[in-house]
């Protein structure tokens, strides 16, 4: 599978997926892997993800901006990995159109809750809606990925969306 194969399973999982899990370091080396409300994928390479600035994972991404974000496509057991770095978000034009998206996401997920619940199944009360307000938008944007089958077999191939600079330095 080449990169561009791999993140349309992210484009293609968007819609259903609320959680990924992201992976960072802070800048002595010490890893972090925390569940982050996922807010948009947009190709070719970008992933949004809901974040707190209490947070560890948002004190890492200030001082070392490389993640790997994943997700594991429990129908089909295979998990999906990328690789890249993120850059947080407070305000502006970009802040402002991604938080659209997600009050879109968090009116469907309560439409959804309700529903549930109305029909007699088990629902969360307090979910999503209970996070508090201040929040900032972490964009993330993958420059390699890998998918992972329980065949022993490393299935994915790295691939680049676009250049990384180390892959441009040794050319």
């Amino acid at each position: 599978m080449n990169f561009t194969e791999i993140f349309q399973a992210f484009l293609q999982s968007k819609n259903h997926l609320k959680i990924i899990s992201v992976a960072s370091c802070n800048a002595k080396g010490h890893p972090n892997s925390a569940s982050k409300m996922l807010v948009d994928v947009l190709a070719p390479n970008k992933v949004f993800y809901l974040d707190h600035k209490f947070t560890t994972t948002y004190a890492n991404v200030c001082g070392n901006h490389n993640l790997s974000i994943s997700f594991m496509d429990d129908v089909n057991f295979t998990g999906y990995r990328l690789n890249g770095r993120g850059k947080v978000l407070h305000s502006g034009r970009e802040f402002e159109k991604v938080s659209k998206e997600w009050e879109k996401r968090l009116i469907r997920y309560e439409a959804d809750r309700m529903l549930r619940r109305i029909t007699g199944h088990h629902s969360a009360r307090e979910a999503e809606n209970a996070l508090p307000d201040e929040f900032v938008i972490v964009v993330f944007t993958a420059d390699e990925g890998a998918v992972i089958k329980p065949d022993r077999i490393f299935r994915a191939a790295h691939g680049f969306a676009v250049e990384s600079p180390s892959v441009q330095k040794r050319k």
